[in-house]
């Protein structure tokens, strides 16, 4: 096993911020001995589940508080990573099943000459999904739900999505065998930098969306910049954050796979002492059968010379 420092150090090479990896088969099939029909069964059926949820939370929410407007529902962080999430499932989905048929179910390092795009595509969205959906998880029950007073943030759908999203996110992470790379929040912390630029702006444009509000929680007000600021900042650190938990996540899946499935490296004391014991009595049988087949050969000599005399 290396040391956590040789892992660390590992880990912060520079071609480990990229979308490249030695075995893209671990993209599809599962950490544990699982059939592999049954990984696709299972992803097939997230990802249905996942697009019943996302179109009811759509139409639940605009029936109730957006009066029709549907787009409204877009412009919420909370809806932006449950897209991501929604998006992921399908895409993992569509891999799994694909390249489980193009194998014929075998699916191991040999089987991929380099790293598909697709599987490249499918890493990024994880990354995105799953980073920012502890995230918006972190945010909502550490200050959203004791500081915002709407009461579309506080339906039972809605502390569903800020608490089932992180728990599939850990379960999954828990099953499927992708790895996690440190450098990779580097790009959750970009698509937060990006959804506060189009929240900045679409605010700060007179963009409206329940009762007037000029703004989607009241601690990204840009009315108030200093509070906004702090906000996002308070973001990034959660992103970084959650992908080092990420990170040791997957690091102990692999960890327990290795101490349950893979073989030991060394056998026990006295398991190496009874395979020591085998070896001798089998060098001993060896050595017996060579002694009688060499006294065998001599007396067959010997008679065989009497006779010629």
């Amino acid at each position: 096993m290396e040391s956590c420092a040789q892992c660390l150090k590992n880990e912060f090479k520079p071609e480990n911020a990229g979308l490249n990896h030695e075995d893209p088969s671990v993209f599809v099939k599962s950490q544990w001995p699982f059939d592999q029909r049954l990984y696709v069964l299972y992803r097939v059926v997230v990802a249905m589940g996942f697009i019943a949820w996302i179109i009811a939370d759509v139409i639940d929410e605009t029936e109730k508080f957006y009066k029709d407007r549907f787009w409204i529902w877009f412009i919420f962080a909370t809806n932006w990573s449950f897209v991501l999430l929604t998006l992921t499932t399908i895409v993992e989905a569509i891999c799994c099943t694909y390249y489980c048929v193009a194998a014929r179910g075998l699916l191991d390092a040999h089987y991929f000459q380099s790293m598909p795009i697709p599987l490249k595509v499918l890493w990024l969205l994880y990354n995105l999904a799953a980073n920012t959906a502890i995230v918006i998880t972190i945010s909502y029950w550490s200050y959203i739900f004791f500081m915002e007073h709407s009461k579309f943030l506080m339906t039972n759908m809605s502390k569903m999505k800020h608490m089932l999203n992180t728990v599939y996110v850990i379960l999954d992470l828990m099953i499927a065998s992708r790895p996690i790379r440190i450098f990779h929040m580097l790009f959750p912390v970009m698509l937060g930098s990006i959804y506060a630029i189009f929240n900045a702006t679409y605010f700060l444009n007179d963009g409206t969306i329940l009762d007037g509000r000029h703004y989607a929680y009241n601690v990204l007000n840009w009315n108030v910049p200093a509070e906004a600021i702090v906000t996002c900042i308070l973001c990034i650190a959660q992103t970084i954050f959650s992908q080092i938990v990420l990170y040791h996540l997957a690091a102990a899946r692999v960890w327990l796979h290795s101490r349950f499935y893979e073989p030991h490296e060394q056998l026990p004391e006295h398991d190496s002492e009874m395979q020591s014991i085998m070896s001798a009595d089998s060098t001993t049988y060896l050595a017996t059968d060579s002694q009688l087949d060499g006294s065998s050969s001599t007396a067959g000599a010997v008679t065989a010379s009497n006779n010629i005399h």
